[in-house]
């Protein structure tokens, strides 16, 4: 049916994805930047709101049928990992931001993270303040539509974490390859200052 042709094709196209982000050469790639946001409360939410934390960031929908549940499942486990440290109190934030903001408004956000991670906020806006958020983090995405009502489409997408230390600046990205066993030990290592040129993705 729709959903294994759609699980099929997006697997095939996971390596495309990930080429959207370059790899480390002299100095970091260009990801991140200022956003403003509105959380699963209905509350405004900015970068700088977050500044003094460490940000563990996906980009994904709640009507991902395969690929998003996955991919939070993983981010799941390595948040509790994480949390089990005493250096991560209160200096770690894993964040989920839609690329689907037409559908998933703050109440469906709330509704759907709640099958995953307390610790997780889930970030929404406008079509336009979605947008740049993507285009700042060199999200990759690409709409399928498959019938004719307004909400019968899904969405090709990067699959991809995003670390971003207390100053907002990027530090590494983590693709599928990786298990969620060896994304915890980095962003462990990082946390911690103990990262070198082989812990980088």
């Amino acid at each position: 049916g729709i959903v294994y042709y759609w699980v099929g094709e997006e697997n095939s196209r996971v390596q495309r994805r990930e080429r959207t982000i370059p790899k480390q050469g002299i100095g970091k790639p260009d990801i991140g930047g200022p956003f403003e946001l509105v959380d699963q409360d209905g509350k405004k939410k900015t970068n700088k709101d977050y500044l003094g934390k460490w940000m563990l960031i996906y980009f994904g929908f709640t009507y991902c049928p395969d690929i998003c549940p996955n991919e939070l499942m993983r981010m799941a486990q390595i948040i509790t990992a994480v949390e089990k440290e005493d250096y991560s109190k209160g200096k770690f934030q894993p964040i989920f931001v839609t690329i689907d903001p037409e559908r998933d408004g703050p109440k469906q956000l709330k509704t759907y993270l709640e099958d995953w991670h307390p610790s997780m906020v889930g970030l929404t806006g406008t079509p336009e303040q979605v947008g740049k958020a993507c285009k700042a983090y060199r999200v990759y995405s690409s709409k399928s539509v498959l019938g004719d009502g307004p909400g019968e489409y899904l969405i090709d997408h990067s699959i991809m974490f995003y670390l971003m230390d207390p100053q907002g600046e990027f530090v590494d990205y983590f693709g599928k390859a990786l298990t969620a066993e060896e994304i915890t030990e980095k962003v462990k290592k990082y946390m911690t200052g103990e990262a070198d040129d082989a812990t980088r993705s």
